[in-house]
Formats: C-alpha cells, sequence, structure tokens
C-alpha cells in the first residue's frame, strides 16, 4: 500500500501551506485528516468549504450536522472522525444519549434524533436508495425536505474524509483521543 504524506505547515505544499496555517491557530493542533487532505489544496479547499457551508449555512442545526457526520462515519467505520465528530456533537451540545447510542448502535430514545440518524445511514447504506418508510419517518419527525437534500451534503463530506482516512490510515490525534471509541 502507498504511503501518504502527513504534511505540517512547513511540509506542505506552497498551496496549502496558508491554510495549513489557520487551520493550526484555530484549532490549536492540525487534525490528522487536515495534514493529508493538504496534499492536494482542492481536496483540502473542498473539505474546508463544504463544512463551513453544513455548520454554518445548512437548513440542519450544527448539532445535527455532527450527529449525521457521526452516524455516516460509523456506518464508513471511520475511527478518525468517529472521534472527530464525537468532539463535535459535545462542542454544539448534541444529544448525550443520542451520541452514545449511535457510536453504540443501539436505541436512540429522542424520536426526531432517531429519525436524523435513520436516514443518515440508510443514505450510507442504501447508496441513497433510501426505502420511502425512512424518509417518511424524517419529514413526519419535523425534518424538511430541504434537510434531506443537506444530508446528501453530509453524506458527501463524509465520503471525502471517510475515504481520505481509509486510504491514508489517519490515526486519531492526541487531541482527540478522548473521543475515539
Amino acid at each position: 500500500m502507498a504511503t501518504f504524506k502527513h504534511h505540517t505547515v512547513e511540509s506542505a505544499p506552497d498551496s496549502t501551506q496558508h491554510t495549513l496555517a489557520d487551520i493550526q491557530k484555530s484549532y490549536g493542533f492540525i487534525p490528522n485528516l487536515y495534514g493529508y487532505l493538504a496534499e492536494s489544496p482542492v481536496a483540502l479547499n473542498a473539505y474546508l468549504h463544504i463544512n463551513d457551508q453544513l455548520m454554518n449555512h445548512s437548513s440542519l442545526t450544527p448539532a445535527n450536522v455532527q450527529i449525521a457526520l457521526l452516524a455516516m462515519s460509523v456506518v464508513n467505520q471511520c475511527e478518525f472522525c468517529v472521534a472527530a465528530h464525537s468532539w463535535g456533537t459535545q462542542a454544539h451540545k448534541a444529544n448525550p444519549q443520542t451520541v452514545e447510542a449511535i457510536r453504540t448502535n443501539s436505541t436512540i430514545k429522542d424520536k426526531k434524533d432517531a429519525a436524523l440518524v435513520a436516514l443518515a445511514q440508510s443514505i450510507v447504506n442504501e447508496r441513497g436508495f433510501v426505502p420511502e418508510p425512512i424518509v417518511d419517518q424524517f419529514l413526519d419527525a419535523g425534518f424538511t425536505q430541504e434537510n434531506v437534500m443537506d444530508l446528501l451534503v453530509c453524506n458527501m463530506l463524509k465520503s471525502l474524509s471517510n475515504y481520505a482516512n481509509h486510504l491514508t490510515g489517519t490515526e486519531v490525534n492526541k487531541e482527540l483521543a478522548a473521543f475515539a471509541r
């Protein structure tokens, strides 16, 4: 298997050095995913832009986005993203029971969160061919068709990050280790 370069601010291509420096200032560290994505300015900037759109402009709340991203990362078996989005759910005050249930594949008590997770995971598992009752359950829980489209964007983000992590063997940063499973 190919060995992918994990970049620091100093080793990154000129086209991504400034972005990595900004990330390091913002987080206090460089999440390992970003160190690998830095090989490609298209990949790094696409991830950052899509993430910004979801967290700041989506019809879903930031907590909903983090729950969906966590649920999709669990399906995709991405250890790094499970840790990162477990941290993100805490930062955005998602229901702790929902988060633990996603991480342990157990029953989610909150009906709205359960509908969100069911649709998010079905999008991944069924590659978009989601059974109608799951979509109906989501809409009946108070979500909208716009929310459905925004979940597709969540899946797009998870395809990029989960697959990049699988290809590169991304390890969980020590700063996120408490959130690893």
